[in-house]
């Protein structure tokens, strides 16, 4: 079986990550991870659920399998591909909720920073340990955190290595929602399921338009909204909505759309 699988249910698709024992990431983990955003892509889905099977969401990379004999020229294209893969991630045009239990550490907790939307556990611990071998946050650790929660914070994160609970990760905007253990699946795929039945077409404008945004600034953000916001009142989503108020009639959002070019 993949260590990664996706499966559609309804109008929200599901990727679950499921390396057992502790869900590891190594070569054959990115391979898998590759395939299932083809299969996204492709797909018709509304909006996009990330989880994991078992105890822990992740415990950050196999070292003996990914690390081992590994120059710097072979570093490069290793790390140039999960980049690749994470930024795939993060650009879908649907919202992207992750649901996260127990560890989240390192190579896992990058993944995570790069959905929409954090739902935690109330035991999940967070972590970058990448310090405690060496290594630098190799798949944008260090800048995704510090675009949520600030410079100051995000270097104590890296240059410590320390665990956190969820209760500080989400203080610290870093995540969303902390829920029980036991809910987590149910509340994570209710916010999935709540964003794939809203605009999507919207959503999709509005992830880019906050990309432009962090990445250049307002003015860049002032500038893509003007390329990207016309094109909304063309769209059947807009137009429901818009009657619905005219209406106070109920709202009927039809889906998601691809966008060409920046």
């Amino acid at each position: 079986m993949s260590s990664v699988r996706f499966e559609k249910q309804a109008n929200v698709g599901v990727i679950t990550i499921d390396n057992p024992p502790i869900n590891l990431a190594d070569n054959a983990l990115f391979a898998a991870f590759e395939t299932v955003l083809d299969e996204i892509e492709a797909s018709d889905i509304r909006a996009l659920l990330v989880q994991a099977a078992g105890d822990h969401f992740g415990c950050g990379v196999n070292v003996q399998t990914t690390f081992v004999g590994v120059d710097s020229k072979s570093a490069r294209q290793m790390l140039g591909r999960g980049i690749r893969i994470c930024t795939r991630l993060e650009a879908l045009n649907i919202p992207v909720v992750c649901a996260v239990q127990g560890l989240c550490l390192a190579a896992a907790l990058e993944i995570a920073l790069r959905c929409d939307v954090i739902i935690a556990a109330d035991d999940a611990q967070f972590a970058q340990v990448e310090q405690h071998i060496g290594a630098a946050t190799y798949l944008g650790g260090a800048y995704l955190l510090a675009e949520r929660c600030g410079p100051a914070r995000a270097r104590e994160i890296c240059f410590t290595g320390d665990f956190y609970d969820a209760a500080s990760f989400e203080r610290w905007n870093i995540i969303n929602r902390v829920v029980p253990r036991a809910s987590l699946q149910a509340e994570a795929m209710a916010w999935a399921q709540k964003l794939a039945n809203a605009p999507t077409k919207a959503h999709a404008v509005t992830k880019r338009l906050m990309r432009a945004f962090l990445d250049h600034g307002v003015r860049a953000a002032d500038e893509l909204l003007l390329d990207l916001g016309p094109p909304l009142f063309d769209s059947a989503d807009f137009r429901a909505g818009v009657q619905a108020v005219v209406e106070h009639g109920s709202k009927n959002f039809r889906g998601k759309v691809v966008f060409q070019g920046g």
